[in-house]
């Protein structure tokens, strides 16, 4: 099996109810993956923090404020593509500007704890994100 290392963002909306996932657009992603996704991607700079910083310029075409980072913990399931697993190093924090879909993003979408049985959201936010999240308070 394949196995990605990636390197997300935890956006909450003010209220802390929802947070931000991504769905590719159809030239980036496999007709039959459409599912959402965490901001983020694969680890290529030698920090963390730079690949966030790339990554959410490219999707959201946002800054991040640095100082609001925090690493929220590891998670690792099965990934959106069939036969692969990957594994997310999950940081919450906070975008500077309005999150726009940008190069392979499709749209923006907000979800919450009562995503959990959505099938178009990844099996690893359905599994391991949103159940922790919400276990330790994070996502209301």
């Amino acid at each position: 099996m394949a196995y990605y290392n990636k390197i997300g963002l935890l956006v909450l909306s003010e209220d802390a109810k929802k947070f931000l996932v991504c769905e590719p657009g159809e030239k980036y992603t496999e007709k039959s993956v459409t599912q959402y996704l965490m901001p983020g991607g694969k680890l290529e700079e030698k920090s963390d923090v730079e690949c966030l910083q790339r990554e959410i310029k490219e999707e959201l075409d946002c800054e991040l404020n640095l100082d609001s980072l925090e690493l929220i913990g590891e998670y690792t399931d099965v990934a959106a593509t069939p036969g692969r697993d990957v594994m997310i190093r999950l940081y919450k924090g906070k975008l500077i500007g309005i999150p726009t879909p940008s190069t392979e993003i499709g749209a923006l979408h907000w979800i919450g704890k009562e995503d959990v049985t959505n099938q178009k959201v990844s099996p690893i936010i359905r599994n391991k994100i949103i159940p922790d999240l919400v276990e330790k308070g994070i996502v209301k």
